[in-house]
């Protein structure tokens, strides 16, 4: 931890590029409180205080970090195919619940084990799914235990060789990305096939990938921030490559305006910043514009008192 003393941050700064960097450190400051034991409150902005915004950096993320500790770091020499598929299940369920019962899968997978343990859990009403995101039937009449392993998690299990083999061969983000989004319940927008690909660049598969510094797939929120931060109308729409020369403007102006590094980022680890972390806090920083100029707010509320993640847990993320 570095420095704890408050900081107010003039949002109404107008250069937005100013603006959100100052999100990213701001939030970054409210978890180095919470991890150093500071009492809540830990800010004064009362967008930030009042509504719910995930960490800049998904590795502190409770779920993730749990991932990281108890998934995939303990299985980090296991073939990489295994790795690809157990990190799909896990993303796909997301919950650490889930995980916990579950365990990691090994060179045979039983379908009908997977299925089981989904549905009574939901049976017992007892947490299965994560509330994060949203796993859609996708038109699928089927239970939902049906759906995610028959219809998701197979066609996954049986062609992981081949994706670990594009993953080794292009060692890129971006093409593993492509090759995951093939697949039904990992394409369309590719919101969950980069939520495996980000899992995927923490671990052997995809450690050395050479674009993780110059791709990230924007999704709608990542989008509306770009708009924001070039003035256009928020509901413009943007195709990738052109988020991607964008996101990649704005990750080289933060490491490089000696201002936003030395000022405004200087409770945060530079070496950390990637584009996923640019494309995430889009997202996240779009949700607080829209709160401080009355276009909306966010669908969650914060409630330091009752929140669910130790701070044991917390003090192991990966960014400090």
């Amino acid at each position: 931890m570095k420095d704890f003393e408050y900081r107010t941050h003039n949002y109404f700064e107008p250069v937005p590029r100013t603006r959100f960097f100052k999100w990213i450190s701001d939030r970054h400051l409210i978890y180095q409180k919470r991890c150093s034991g500071v009492k809540p409150p830990w800010t004064e902005d009362t967008i930030l205080r009042d509504y719910k915004f995930t960490n800049p950096f998904r590795e502190n993320d409770y779920v993730t970090i749990w991932m990281r500790e108890n998934w995939t770091n303990p299985n980090k020499n296991k073939s990489f195919e295994e790795i690809i598929f157990n990190c799909c299940l896990f993303r796909m369920i997301g919950t650490v619940e889930f995980a916990e019962e579950h365990k990691w899968v090994g060179e045979t997978w039983e379908p009908e084990r997977t299925k089981s343990i989904i549905e009574n859990r939901l049976k017992n009403n007892n947490r299965t799914f994560t509330g994060a995101y949203i796993i859609t039937n996708q038109g699928i009449k089927a239970p939902k235990s049906e759906v995610v392993v028959d219809h998701f998690l197979k066609p996954i299990w049986e062609n992981k060789k081949s994706i670990g083999q594009i993953a080794t061969e292009y060692l890129s983000l971006k093409r593993t990305h492509q090759e995951l989004s093939k697949y039904r319940g990992w394409g369309g927008g590719g919101f969950m096939s980069y939520e495996v690909v980000t899992d995927l660049n923490y671990t052997p598969v995809l450690e050395k990938a050479k674009d993780k510094m110059t791709w990230a797939n924007a999704g709608p929120g990542a989008v509306r921030g770009l708009n924001r931060i070039h003035d256009r109308k928020l509901e413009k729409s943007l195709n990738q490559d052109q988020c991607n020369v964008e996101m990649k403007e704005l990750l080289t102006f933060g490491k490089e305006n000696s201002y936003i590094k030395k000022v405004v980022l200087k409770n945060v680890p530079e070496e950390h910043i990637d584009m996923r972390t640019i494309e995430h806090s889009l997202c996240e920083w779009d949700k607080y514009e829209r709160v401080r100029l009355g276009q909306g707010r966010p669908r969650s509320k914060y409630v330091a008192e009752n929140t669910l993640f130790p701070t044991k847990l917390f003090k192991k993320g990966a960014v400090d």
